[in-house]
Order: C-alpha cells, then sequence, then structure tokens
C-alpha cells in the first residue's frame, strides 16, 4: 500500500488491470467508484483524527526496515468448540473442505451486486477507502440459523509478507443465528474491510485476534449493522505489530439491541496501535458497553477512542465506556478519549478514562506476600487485562 494517494493509483494501473478484468462488470464498477471518490479526498496526514496519533509513514515501508520481534503465540483454535476454519490467502477462501448447510460461501467473483454492502468512507477513512479500489480477495459468508450454536474460524495467510492484501469478508447473519467468529492474522500485510450485517435476533460472539511481530502491520475497518433484538460481543486482541488501526463502526438500525465489546491493547518497542469505536445510537432502547484496557512500554504507543451517538427520538439508550490504560515507561505514549454526543432526552450515559502506572502499594503488598517484582507486575496487569475480556 499506501500511504499517499498517487501510490495507491500507480498500484492500481501497475498491479491491478487483469484481475479488474476478470471481475464482474458490478464490481468494477464499484472500484470505479471508489476511485473517482479518492480523487476527491485529500492524501491521510495526521491532521486527522483517526490518524494524528499514528505514522502514516510506516504504511510505505517495507516490513524488512522494522526489526522483527516475536511476542507470544495466538490463539489456534476457539477453545471448547470444533470451529469450521476458512483460510484467506490470494487465491480466495481455501481449507473449509464440504461446507455445512448452514453455511454458503462465494468467493469475490461469484457474489451478486444485491450482495454487496455499500460501506460508507471519508476523508477520515481514506486509507479504508483503498480496500474498495484495490480489493483482491474475499467475499461472502452466509450462515443460516440453526438448533445450536455454530463457530467459524477465520485465518489470514499470505505468502508475500512485504506486499499489502486488500481483503473484504462480508458475513450475512440471517435472522435467529446464534455464531462464533474468530479472525486471526498468520502472516501478511493486511488492509481488510468486514461488514457484520446482521438480521434480527441474532446472537453474534467475534473475536478479532491480532498478534504480530514489530515489523508486521495490519489496518481493518468493522462495520456491524444491528437490526432488531441483535446481541453482539466482540472481543478484540490487538497485540504488537509495526502499526496497527482499527476502526469498529456500529449502527443501530432496530430497537431492543445490545453491542458490547472489549478491547486489550498492548504495544512494545515502538509499535503502533489505534483502536476506534464509534456507535451510533438510531433508534431507541438500544445498549452499548465499551471497555478498553490499553498497556504500552519502551517507545510504543497507543490510541483508543470510544464515541456514541444518540439521534434525536432514540431515547431510553443505555451506554457505557470505560477507557484504563497503565504505562509501564516513561518514553511510552497512551492517547485515550470517550465521547458522548447526545440529541435525546431519556439517556443513560457514563464515560470515563484514566492513564497511570502500575500501583506502587499494590507491588509492595504482593512483594510483602514473597512474591518477586516482575511476578508482581506480571500478576498486576494479568488482573488489568481480565477487566475487558469479556468472552
Amino acid at each position: 500500500m499506501v500511504g499517499l494517494i498517487t501510490d495507491w493509483l500507480e498500484r492500481v494501473n501497475k498491479q491491478t488491470k487483469d484481475s479488474i478484468s476478470n471481475m464482474p462488470s458490478w464490481l468494477q464498477a464499484k472500484r470505479q467508484a471508489a476511485l473517482v471518490q479518492m480523487q476527491m479526498l485529500n492524501e491521510p496526514t495526521r491532521r486527522l483524527e483517526s490518524w494524528r496519533y499514528a505514522d502514516l509513514g510506516r504504511l510505505l515501508k517495507a516490513p524488512s526496515a522494522f526489526d522483527s520481534t516475536n511476542y507470544g503465540q495466538q490463539l489456534n483454535v476457539i477453545e471448547g468448540s470444533d470451529p469450521v476454519v476458512i483460510v484467506v490467502d490470494e487465491a480466495g477462501y481455501m481449507g473449509m473442505g464440504d461446507c455445512p448447510d448452514w453455511l454458503e460461501i462465494r468467493s469475490l467473483v461469484d457474489m451478486h451486486a444485491e450482495d454487496w454492502y455499500d460501506a460508507t468512507f471519508d476523508q477520515e477513512t481514506v486509507v479504508n477507502l483503498a480496500n474498495s479500489l484495490l480489493l483482491q480477495t474475499g467475499g461472502l459468508i452466509r450462515i443460516k440459523a440453526t438448533d445450536k450454536p455454530v463457530h467459524i474460524q477465520l485465518v489470514y495467510a499470505f505468502d508475500e509478507l512485504d506486499e499489502w492484501r486488500y481483503v473484504r469478508n462480508q458475513f450475512d447473519l440471517e435472522a435467529g443465528a446464534n455464531v462464533s467468529i474468530t479472525e486471526q492474522h498468520q502472516s501478511g500485510r493486511i488492509n481488510a474491510v468486514n461488514v457484520y450485517d446482521l438480521d434480527s435476533r441474532v446472537q453474534l460472539n467475534r473475536v478479532q485476534d491480532i498478534h504480530l511481530n514489530s515489523a508486521e502491520q495490519f489496518v481493518s475497518m468493522n462495520y456491524f449493522e444491528v437490526s432488531k433484538g441483535v446481541n453482539v460481543t466482540n472481543m478484540n486482541h490487538h497485540i504488537g505489530g509495526s502499526l496497527q488501526h482499527h476502526v469498529h463502526w456500529v449502527n443501530f438500525n432496530g430497537e431492543g439491541s445490545k453491542y458490547k465489546s472489549g478491547s486489550i491493547n498492548k504495544s512494545f518497542d515502538n509499535n503502533q496501535i489505534t483502536d476506534i469505536v464509534n456507535v451510533n445510537h438510531n433508534h431507541k432502547n438500544n445498549q452499548s458497553d465499551i471497555t478498553h484496557r490499553s498497556i504500552a512500554k519502551d517507545k510504543s504507543q497507543i490510541y483508543n477512542n470510544a464515541k456514541a451517538q444518540v439521534a434525536i427520538g432514540a431515547d431510553q439508550s443505555e451506554i457505557e465506556q470505560d477507557l484504563k490504560n497503565i504505562l509501564l515507561s516513561s518514553d511510552a505514549r497512551i492517547y485515550s478519549k470517550p465521547e458522548l454526543e447526545v440529541y435525546a432526552d431519556e439517556v443513560i450515559a457514563a464515560h470515563g478514562s484514566t492513564i497511570g502506572a502500575l500501583d506502587d502499594t499494590a507491588l509492595f503488598y504482593l512483594q510483602s506476600r514473597g512474591v518477586d517484582i516482575e511476578q508482581a507486575r506480571e500478576i498486576m496487569i494479568k488482573s488489568f487485562e481480565q477487566e475487558a475480556q469479556i468472552c
């Protein structure tokens, strides 16, 4: 990718002509529309709110420009389940074998125009708009209601580690579906757009599990279109990486739904992580609950933001935002901002944010009980993270 619009356009001209010609006409039209919109927008800079605390120049550098260090093992399976594993690579969706009756999978070129969700992009999300312009792989994953919960594990695995890969996954969950979906990074440099189109009475338990070494990068835009009577649990693990940038956009399109998300953000060395949640309470009697726990050390930095907007007439909305952050070194930086924008009268809302260090008194107490200082820190950090572990 990516950092300047001129680079995106050069990439289109040099590397995507063949892939464009092989795509259906309606999809070519979508890409052309993205190109027209991008030409009307400015280059992304740190003047943008969503990129103010991130180095856009890192998007242009090859992973070899960064020291590569691993930070632990990611989950291999959804615990306590037997998931259907779908691998996303250069060829599309691979490795799932025969689909069960409740699952329908279409590659990008096999989708129909009426299946496509028209995501909204603007100047703030111009980097994500590049996904529509340079789209390479992904498709439609449709899930029907069943007698018991079902599980999907989606794994990003690309061989060309220096090349950006543009992935779009559209999850259509039909009325009454009860689904767990885990998205995991195995390899590659990813720009992903994930759309969750949720029909009435859907139960969605979603996990975004992105563990990167200090040379890897992952950019994502995640849309949740929430109908009536839907319950969404969204758990995010954002660990390491040269740069991670995640935006979660939630639209309540009916009444009586709940969206609950928890994020654990951990940065090291000079990693940069951005975690933004925007919730639009467009109808009455909906609940959103956002909990972030972020930990930064060395020369790394984290920006996390939670914003809820309550429309006129969206009474009985309930909102809670709880953003807590720990700095483990004097050179680390965390920027944290909860926001409420309320245009209705009967609303229950609370928000808060703190930034600090580990409690010296608690550390001393643990040491006085025979726990060495490093183990005491680990215990306190683990306890801090567990506050955001919602599933």
